[in-house]
């Protein structure tokens, strides 16, 4: 099966497939000469896997991809992110952990060094693709816990092979595909890629998984467009060329949870204006003026804040 499965038509835990060996070789080769130069596959340790299933209310992982060192393809790593059950769209929602993620490897970082990791991916794809929209690039692979739990029943080996692999008529690289170590010719795949083919890193309960927009919107109704562009633009540009994406990538991250975490309160449309009239309209006015450094200072403290408020419960 070569077509990638719609999750709004599967159960997020159900996400996942066998493949065929020659499908599997297919996907391997084709990453392979599309990117030469990358890391074909890393180690991924099946205690990893279990404690980022261990939780409650997860319905997957989301393994993305990272990087130690933005400028060394050898230092490719994978932070696995659980998900959740709360979905109606297209990709669960992130399950933030306040104290990190755990790798591939087993260990654990800190969300600090998980964003760094996260965009030194960025940084890296951005030099092999430089066309590529930068809410386009392919951060991860969603697998649902069902088809994880029934790949790790069928073998005893510690540690697997996360080969990456490429869908050519789809255009789809960095494809999730797992393989026993002790050379097994079992292989899962069919993963849901982070982003969906909207280019959105997550879908939440919500309308929108933007955060900024979703807010925006909702105060300014058809009003908001202007004020929109003129967000995003600092959001994907500035942000990333001239202070730090790596908060950037944070907010891809966390912003479809945050609200949908807030969708769960009861003055919702409370926090929305109280959020509108602190960080957002300020912002845009300090970014209508040049000031861009006090909008990125606003842009960081409203991340903060609505992190601990919110997530880490």
């Amino acid at each position: 099966m070569k077509q990638e499965m719609q999750i709004a038509q599967i159960r997020p835990e159900q996400v996942g497939e066998f493949i065929s060996e020659s499908f599997y070789k297919e996907l391997t080769e084709n990453f392979q000469q599309k990117f030469p130069t990358e890391i074909r596959s890393v180690t991924l340790n099946r205690m990893a896997v279990e404690t980022a299933m261990s939780g409650e209310n997860v319905s997957g992982i989301k393994f993305m991809n990272g990087l130690e060192d933005a400028n060394d393809p050898s230092s490719r790593i994978l932070v696995l992110i659980p998900c959740n059950y709360t979905v109606t769209a297209s990709l669960p929602n992130s399950i933030i952990n306040q104290y990190g993620f755990m790798t591939n490897t087993g260990e654990i970082i800190s969300l600090e060094r998980t964003w760094q990791v996260l965009f030194n991916h960025v940084l890296n794809f951005k030099k092999l693709d430089p066309e590529m929209s930068y809410t386009k690039i392919n951060r991860g692979s969603f697998m649902g816990r069902v088809r994880l739990g029934e790949f790790l029943n069928a073998t005893d080996c510690h540690n697997f092979i996360y080969h990456f692999g490429h869908l050519a008529e789809e255009d789809l690289p960095y494809k999730l595909i797992i393989q026993p170590s002790d050379g097994m010719k079992m292989f899962i795949e069919q993963a849901v890629p982070c982003p969906g083919t909207a280019g959105c890193p997550a879908v939440t309960t919500s309308n929108d998984p933007c955060a900024l927009t979703q807010i925006t919107t909702t105060m300014l109704g058809s009003g908001a467009e202007s004020q929109l562009n003129l967000l995003r633009t600092f959001r994907d540009k500035i942000l990333t060329d001239k202070f730090s994406g790596v908060e950037v990538e944070k907010y891809y991250t966390i912003s479809a949870s945050l609200l949908e975490a807030i969708d769960k309160t009861q003055n919702k449309e409370a926090i929305f204006k109280g959020l509108y009239d602190k960080y957002i309209a300020t912002s845009l006015n300090a970014i209508s003026q040049n000031d861009e450094a006090t909008a990125f200072v606003l842009f960081q403290e409203a991340m903060q804040h609505l992190t601990e408020t919110y997530l880490y419960q």
